[in-house]
């Protein structure tokens, strides 16, 4: 074997060594919806929230760098299932269409859905089964939406003209103020958010409740982490100190 022919082997598995050694660590892609104060919003071009503090959390116990990509919440599933990203952190609530879909945690937050309403907006109703009478704004694909279409337009009890869908919640608020539409249902956490921004008020609860989880694919690589990770969070009051920050009760 020539000397030649040695130097360049070593040459070779030298610097296949160091290309090894120097791999950088995969990024934990986390998609949200960056509109839903107080769990996700931008203030100074920052995002900021429950959610985001949480995203935070999840990738230290993993060791991973990490990149929150803001999306509309009705992409986030579909976004989640084609690899575009790897986990949602997103105030998504578990349901049993989106469990077929997705892999979720165990709940970090629990909320219910109300009637929010706006200076201009009629008398609040005082049962839930005369939502019918009115114009309703719904975020396109949360769980608003989804309690609405199914148990009063399927019903005839909700003329569908009557249930408006929106792709943002911003946009649901700023047409509630502007007195395009009577009320908007969204979860209580995130009208309480809205209501330290916008002149809207939290009205009647509905009888719903929702809890909030991480969604991951279905037998996700990262998933029995993640799940540990947040137990992990839990168990040390970390969860309880990011909702005391971004929370007033």
């Amino acid at each position: 074997m020539s000397k030649l022919y040695l130097f360049v082997l070593y040459l070779f598995v030298s610097l296949a060594v160091v290309s090894c050694g120097s791999k950088e660590k995969p990024v934990l892609r986390i998609g949200m919806n960056v509109e839903f104060p107080p769990f996700s919003s931008i203030v100074d071009s920052a995002y900021v929230g429950v959610d985001v503090d949480l995203s935070h959390k999840i990738a230290q116990k993993l060791e991973m760098p990490y990149e929150i990509i803001n999306m509309e919440f009705n992409t986030l599933i579909q976004a989640l299932k084609s690899d575009k990203i790897d986990i949602i952190i997103s105030a998504m609530s578990i349901t049993d269409l989106r469990s077929r879909q997705v892999e979720f945690t165990q709940p970090y937050y629990l909320a219910h859905l109300v009637l929010i309403a706006g200076e201009k907006s009629p008398q609040m109703p005082v049962d839930e089964k005369d939502i019918g009478k009115y114009k309703i704004g719904v975020l396109h694909g949360s769980t608003a939406h989804e309690y609405l279409f199914r148990g009063f337009v399927d019903k005839d009890i909700l003329p569908s003209n009557n249930l408006v869908l929106y792709a943002q919640n911003t946009e649901a608020i700023e047409a509630l103020i502007a007195g395009e539409i009577d009320f908007v249902v969204n979860d209580s956490s995130a009208a309480k958010g809205f209501g330290q921004t916008y002149p809207v008020r939290i009205g009647l609860q509905l009888n719903t409740k929702e809890e909030y989880a991480i969604a991951m694919p279905r037998d996700g690589k990262y998933n029995e982490k993640i799940n540990n990770a947040l137990q992990d969070i839990i168990d040390s009051g970390e969860l309880n100190s990011i909702l005391a920050t971004h929370i007033a009760e």
